[in-house]
């Protein structure tokens, strides 16, 4: 970083000393920079004052700057917890205070969690407490490993549906544990059914305890699993034709292209259908011919028209227009 400098001697000082100076004084904000927010030689109280300013960047900055104090710093984790977790003070910070979760406010605390990187003493502290937001947070980490997430499972009582639900979606949860909690209620079971890395075994126990001839939603959910391949899809009795699973299995590939969604959205089966609203790839005018030809017309009162509203809104090419009357819809 080059510094441009003023006077001459023993007497030169740079701009962003100068400028340092003048937030000091005046406490002018305005006078900040990003060079001086990042400068682990910049005072400490300075960067405390910096912290408050509305210039985001600049507090992303002194939350990264290690000369920040811990008071600040776990302000600022708040809105910024990736910054202060990689912050190199926050590792000494831990060898320091070896209680060091139980010192950082709540707030803030439940934002570290929600960080891929955060450590995993601190999930484990979260875990250890009986503090529902704390849980919630732990349950939601996409890195959280699966021994925390058997525990959360164990504390949370059945009407906790939240949080079970979040473990229920979890990529690292275990299959037993799955196998398990399909067993509290069909919502949780459906939430199983949609995780991509549940089992063809815990599969199979979903549709023999919940798949009803009059309901189709746990068969579609079932088929529209990513596991289940088009010969998969026939052994279990979940596609109409051998014809129909390999289109179904082509529509769930996220390799598949845009015009051959399109093709397939040239169909009458609804679970389809449905695999083609969800695939990224697929054209807006395409959701919304499908939109048109498969919509309810009404609120949402089953599982199942539920399933089928819900696959339009996990789309991000949805339209704006279908995302609108989706909102009048989904009501519970």
């Amino acid at each position: 970083m080059s510094k441009r400098k003023i006077g001459k001697g023993s007497m030169d000082v740079t701009i962003e000393q100068l400028r340092a100076s003048t937030i000091s004084t005046t406490g002018d904000l305005e006078a900040a920079n990003p060079q001086i927010a990042i400068d682990p030689n910049t005072n400490p109280q300075l960067l405390r004052k910096i912290a408050t300013a509305s210039n985001w960047e600049l507090r992303r900055l002194v939350a990264s700057n290690p000369n920040t104090p811990t008071d600040a710093l776990w302000q600022l984790g708040i809105d910024f917890p990736e910054a202060v977790l990689n912050n190199p003070v926050f590792e000494i910070l831990q060898i320091e205070q070896l209680q060091l979760a139980a010192e950082i406010p709540h707030a803030t605390l439940t934002s570290l969690l929600q960080c891929d990187c955060v450590p995993r003493n601190l999930m484990e502290y979260a875990v250890d407490r009986q503090d529902y937001s704390l849980w919630l947070a732990v349950a939601y980490n996409p890195q959280t490993p699966s021994t925390l997430l058997e525990n959360l499972a164990r504390k949370s009582r059945r009407q906790d549906r939240e949080l079970i639900r979040a473990v229920a979606a979890h990529p690292n949860a275990p299959q037993h544990l799955l196998a398990e909690i399909i067993d509290i209620s069909e919502s949780v079971a459906q939430v199983v059914a949609e995780n991509a890395k549940t089992s063809l075994d815990v599969l199979t126990k979903i549709l023999k305890k919940y798949a009803q001839a009059n309901d189709p939603t746990f068969p579609t959910l079932v088929a529209l699993h990513p596991l289940l391949s088009a010969g998969l899809l026939m052994q279990m009795y979940l596609a109409p034709s051998e014809a129909a699973a390999r289109s179904l299995w082509l529509a769930k590939q996220i390799t598949t292209e845009s015009t051959q969604l399109v093709e397939l959205a040239h169909t009458d089966w609804t679970v389809l259908r449905l695999a083609v609203v969800r695939h990224p790839n697929t054209p807006s005018t395409t959701i919304e011919q499908i939109w048109d030809r498969v919509q309810l017309a009404r609120i949402a009162h089953t599982q199942m028209d539920r399933l089928i509203y819900d696959s339009f809104a996990v789309n991000s090419n949805t339209s704006t227009r279908i995302r609108s009357e989706l909102r009048k819809l989904l009501t519970w």
